[in-house]
């Protein structure tokens, strides 16, 4: 049977739309990285017959893992515990060594525990605590084939008591049971459809490696789900390197990092500085290369050039240039990442200019219209987009292609060497 397992997610201000749930995500990577694929996520408001037959019903499913996320605070709707009490027919039992450690946690941060935090160091017969993180401590409980665990809906609680406790546990019972294997190939400036034309000729479903996409605004996933054996190492290594080799430079790599940390790395590697001039994007671009981690190697800075006089004065963009072929046009582009090269002296540069909307487009210049530009090595490339979406989607895209022109410079770059 295949490993599966289900969330469930409590929180009126969820459903309110107050708050994002950023956990589903995080959590549904998580599993999938364990080869445990999430079957169904369930946002459930703050009442108690409400958790208790979610959790009824999603037991009656024997999932190998149940998440629930939120509802073990100190107030009178955090109810998480008491659910999970009664629908495993499980009295809650205090634990005072619990109590001492949620005292000490608040002793730490300076402030008097109050007596309804008391309510939080009881957990259901048999369950083991969750080290806390915060002041909310978790639980895990095995009922029947099922490990449910409960873990506090803040995302940065939630996230180190996962990865501290939740998946080395997880871990342990699927290297007993032999489980799944999985592989992520993350490309870029390639859509579901034309993957689904390029690798018609694999069966997606029902095979020995089975194949899934996940699309975003930043990359599309192609997901390889096969046995954790050698016999499915091999069988994923073989499906693996042939959707490589079938989308080329398409692909930013297996279980790679964002198009930024792809992108950081080859400016690394080789040694290369960047610095970017902007005008739709705003900082976007800027902003995506410095979310790096040690960016400062390779990144030098950048100008945002939103008005033409900024980019005639700071950057050196002619003024008869941009009376003739108007700010949004590759000659602009395509001057504006030479001046902001000059301008810091480093060994390549792009830039941005765009119509982003939702006003000033025209019939020559329709919103979305944007034009990217990379220097390297001396020599200069102008791209013109025709992109889609709100504000801020466009400007998130063409910050995101001006990367990938520079991604795919460095390697040609790199293979020409």
């Amino acid at each position: 049977m295949d490993s599966t397992g289900e969330m469930i997610f409590t929180g009126d201000e969820l459903l309110r739309g107050d708050a994002v749930n950023t956990n589903q995500s995080y959590l549904g990577q998580r599993l999938l990285d364990l080869g445990i694929f999430a079957t169904h996520a369930l946002c459930v408001a703050d009442d108690r017959e409400a958790i208790v037959t979610a959790i009824r019903d999603s037991l009656a499913r024997r999932p190998q893992v149940l998440v629930l996320s939120g509802g073990l605070g100190p107030t009178e709707d955090d109810l998480t515990r008491e659910a999970v009490a009664e629908a495993l027919d499980r009295p809650l039992v205090h634990h005072e060594d619990l109590l001492e450690l949620i005292r000490d946690r608040f002793a730490l941060l300076g402030v008097p525990m109050g007596d309804c935090n008391r309510k939080q160091a009881s957990v259901p017969r048999g369950a083991s605590p969750i080290p806390i993180s915060g002041t909310a401590p978790g639980f895990t409980v095995l009922h029947a084939d099922t490990l449910v665990v409960a873990l506090p809906g803040v995302p940065w609680e939630l996230k180190e008591m996962w990865e501290g406790t939740v998946e080395p546990l997880l871990r342990r019972q699927s290297g007993s049971k032999g489980g799944h294997a999985v592989r992520r190939i993350r490309t870029f400036g390639i859509g579901e459809s034309t993957v689904a034309e390029m690798l018609s000729g694999f069966q997606w479903r029902g095979s020995e490696v089975e194949i899934g996409t996940r699309a975003s605004l930043e990359d599309l996933t192609i997901i390889l789900r096969g046995t954790a054996s050698p016999a499915g190492a091999e069988r994923l290594d073989a499906t693996q390197a042939c959707i490589c080799s079938l989308l080329g430079d398409r692909v930013l790599g297996v279980e790679s990092g964002s198009l930024s940390e792809v992108v950081g790395e080859l400016l690394r590697r080789t040694g290369t500085t960047v610095a970017v001039a902007e005008s739709c994007t705003g900082g976007l671009l800027g902003k995506r290369l410095t979310d790096v981690p040690g960016s400062s190697d390779y990144f030098l800075g950048g100008v945002t050039a939103y008005s033409n006089q900024v980019k005639t004065e700071v950057l050196g963009v002619p003024t008869p240039l941009l009376a003739e072929h108007g700010a949004v046009s590759g000659e602009v582009a395509a001057a504006m990442a030479e001046g902001v090269r000059r301008l810091l002296g480093t060994h390549c540069a792009l830039s941005t200019t765009g119509v982003a909307g939702p006003d000033g487009g025209s019939e020559q210049k329709p919103v979305g219209l944007v034009f990217i530009a990379s220097v390297l090595g001396d020599v200069t490339q102008v791209k013109r987009l025709q992109l889609f979406g709100r504000r801020e989607q466009i400007r998130e895209r063409a910050a995101l292609a001006a990367l990938d022109l520079l991604r795919l410079r460095l390697l040609r770059e790199k293979t020409a060497q």
